[in-house]
């Protein structure tokens, strides 16, 4: 007789990896009292450290006090796979069904060793009902347990996953392989130096994403390419030019030679040396920073961005402080006076304010510009 207003219910102990079938040579599901008192016992003799054999035990004493509370109860195992794949898992669902077809419970009290109680339930929710669930901890902290769950699944994942594998077992591959040959080779301190390389370059790539950006410019608009050229070129230029004058402006000084010999000279000659290092590449400074505005001005012009206007007095802009740079870095040298420099400031400036204003007043009587994309 069950208890007044109460269903039948179903004691169910989940072993999600299958150590009934692997460890005792069981067949699941395993139904009744007994059966799964056999089932535990079986377990245990077979590896008396296995915490499903206490997980079977917990869910037949839960089931012996059920009964005694006037519940109709059930008590069953059932098993999924050692992996914990899909397979498994629908496994679980289809053996819970053929105990629901002999026993028709109303829910289920979901017994385990509390490793992966949630999506156990998930799995299984669909089938029967999940009232309660009891979690059986054995002789350690639950925690660590769940600790080591999740290891096992990242480590899993480091060797299963091809988008991990490649970095957790093709690259210490392939530095072991040539490393085994360079030493094989008698190359020993070559093996070491190429191993520190790749692992460095592996670093910079993952550390900042390269790989994702490499694989961003391939999916680039034919403005977005504009941009990227004119970044690039910029950048190119700007770096020759600072190249070029170190090596022919400034390096043979013997100013430069006494600030080698005395770093402390660097105050007295540091000026001499700028003006000069700028003085000679001013020009393809300049142009590599004209190649990244006029990039801008046409990458926002065909995405029809209000920008654009940004950019072309950034142009007006980086063209007026030509000379007054110019005037400075001969200032340096010794060459140049400060009231030509005065006077190029102040044109530019106004020329500055008067490109401005203009700009602003088109802005303010176009107020509907059509939209960045």
């Amino acid at each position: 007789m069950s208890a007044p207003g109460r269903g039948p219910l179903l004691v169910l102990c989940v072993d999600r990896d299958n150590d009934v079938g692997a460890k005792a040579k069981l067949e699941t599901p395993v139904i009744g009292r007994e059966l799964c008192l056999q089932a535990a016992m079986k377990l245990a003799m077979a590896d008396p450290e296995e915490a499903d054999a206490n997980s079977i035990f917990a869910a037949v004493k839960l089931f012996d006090e059920m009964i005694e509370k006037g519940y109709e109860c059930e008590v069953a195992v059932i098993a999924g796979l050692f992996d914990r794949s899909f397979e498994g898992d629908t496994k679980l669902r289809e053996e819970l069904r053929k105990v629901v077809s002999g026993f028709k419970a109303e829910g289920a009290i979901m017994v385990s060793d509390g490793v992966e109680d949630r999506e156990v339930a998930i799995i299984l929710q669909n089938v029967l009902p999940i009232l309660s669930v009891k979690n059986v901890v054995i002789k350690h902290s639950k925690s660590v347990e769940e600790s080591y769950a999740v290891l096992g699944r990242y480590l899993r994942m480091l060797v299963y996953d091809p988008r991990y594998s490649k970095f957790s077992l093709g690259l210490p591959g392939i530095l072991i392989f040539l490393s085994v040959v360079l030493f094989y080779l008698g190359q020993a301190q070559e093996a070491i130096l190429f191993s520190l390389g790749i692992i460095g370059a592996s670093f910079i790539v993952v550390g900042f994403g390269l790989g994702q950006r490499a694989m961003a410019l391939t999916r680039l608009k034919p403005s977005e390419y504009i941009r990227l050229f004119s970044a690039l070129a910029s950048v190119l230029v700007i770096l020759v030019g600072f190249f070029t004058a170190f090596a022919d402006q400034v390096a043979p000084t013997p100013q430069y030679l006494a600030v080698l010999s005395n770093p402390m000279a660097i105050f007295e000659h540091g000026p001499y040396l700028f003006g000069r290092l700028l003085s000679s590449a001013i020009n393809l400074v300049w142009i590599g920073l004209g190649l990244n505005f006029c990039g801008a001005l046409l990458f926002h012009w065909f995405r029809r961005s209000v920008k654009v206007w940004r950019d072309g007095v950034g142009v007006v802009v980086l063209g007026l402080l030509y000379l007054p740079i110019r005037e400075f870095s001969l200032i340096l040298t010794g060459q140049g006076g400060a009231i030509t420099l005065v006077l190029f400031l102040l044109i530019g400036l106004a020329v500055t304010f008067l490109v401005v204003a203009v700009a602003y007043q088109y802005l303010r009587s176009h107020r509907r510009l059509p939209m960045e994309a």
